[in-house]
């Protein structure tokens, strides 16, 4: 299911069944199980595929924005790529000088070392529900960021993200479009452009206290009618 947040004020619910949260507080949640990056590791490399080494590409690429989509750009996502297949482990990754200097400054930080590096001591069941610790203020934005990009990638499950405003990417309107994408935002200008369209989409959105911009675009797309009565009480309890 899709679902998506607005406004300062949200309170982003579970849904029923298994998922994945990652916020940087850990709910009370019944039976949950918790992942905690200063404590628990997992290697993304582990049955990696085609597929997964692009998903993975794409986000140390977005990790370390460089720009529009450059040949330099897509030379090196190409040659991270066929790295990412040929490896075991990200540090026994072998590849040209940028490769490995992607790869070193990302190993660099000795949470990602140490969680990324070491034999993985985690089950992800899809079945249960997975509170993520990516506590932004301890990790740091950086080391945050990319946690929360590689758990978002490493698991085909419904995925709950209460601060899809840091998180979010362009490359995240595959979830919605694959319909297992829970999000909240502050104000939509926080997501990229495309994301931020396919959220728009969502026939399920929950707005409370939005920004006047925000709560007249969400009227819009409602359908409603800008200055009839119906717009502007919708208007009105989006903002509140």
């Amino acid at each position: 299911m899709n679902k998506l947040y607005i406004g300062f004020k949200k309170n982003v619910e579970l849904p029923k069944g298994g998922c994945l949260v990652i916020d940087d507080e850990v709910r009370d949640v019944k039976r949950a199980r918790v992942f905690d990056p200063l404590t628990h590791c997992f290697n993304p490399l582990q049955g990696i595929d085609y597929r997964k080494a692009r998903q993975l590409a794409e986000i140390f690429y977005t990790a370390y924005p460089q720009g529009d989509n450059t040949l330099t750009v897509r030379n090196g996502k190409r040659a991270l790529l066929k790295a990412l297949l040929e490896a075991d482990r990200l540090d026994l990754i072998k590849g040209d000088e940028e490769v490995t200097a992607l790869i070193g400054d990302l190993l660099v930080s000795p949470v990602l070392k140490r969680m990324l590096c070491n034999p993985t001591d985690f089950s992800f069941n899809p079945r249960s529900t997975i509170l993520a610790k990516v506590d932004r203020a301890v990790l740091g934005e950086f080391d945050a960021l990319l946690i929360g990009l590689l758990l978002m990638t490493e698991l085909q499950r419904q995925l709950v993200v209460p601060n899809l405003g840091f998180y979010g990417r362009d490359i995240h309107t595959a979830l919605v479009r694959e319909d297992r994408l829970i999000g909240g935002v502050n104000y939509l200008g926080e997501l990229p452009e495309k994301l931020r369209q396919s959220a728009l989409l969502m026939p399920d959105k929950v707005a409370s206290g939005t920004t006047f911009e925000d709560a007249e675009t969400l009227a819009l797309y409602s359908g409603l009618v800008p200055q009839t009565v119906e717009y502007n009480d919708f208007v009105a309890a989006a903002m509140r």
